[in-house]
């Protein structure tokens, strides 16, 4: 068992004999989950990756979960737009 914050889990570590992931601290930028689950999917994992995302009722967790909602919400700025 190997536990890690979401933010220190970002500096580029790979966890490639990973099979779960538990989300325990949301981060009130919704793109840094994704992230964390994509560490244990990198070149090298030949099983199955199962992420769990836990969060208790009326907890500043579940607040940082609806402010994550109501950030992708958020119309995306002109300049931020891929084109092809």
């Amino acid at each position: 068992m190997f536990l890690i914050s979401l933010k220190a889990g970002g500096l580029g570590l790979n966890l490639t004999a990973a099979e779960y992931v538990f989300l325990l601290d949301p981060w009130w930028n919704p793109a840094v989950e994704p992230q964390a689950v994509d560490r244990a999917h990198r070149i090298g994992q030949t099983r199955p990756v199962f992420a769990y995302r836990l969060i208790a009722r009326n907890t500043a967790e579940q607040r940082v979960l609806e402010l994550q909602k109501t950030k992708r919400t958020w119309p995306m700025p002109s300049w931020a737009k891929i084109t092809v």
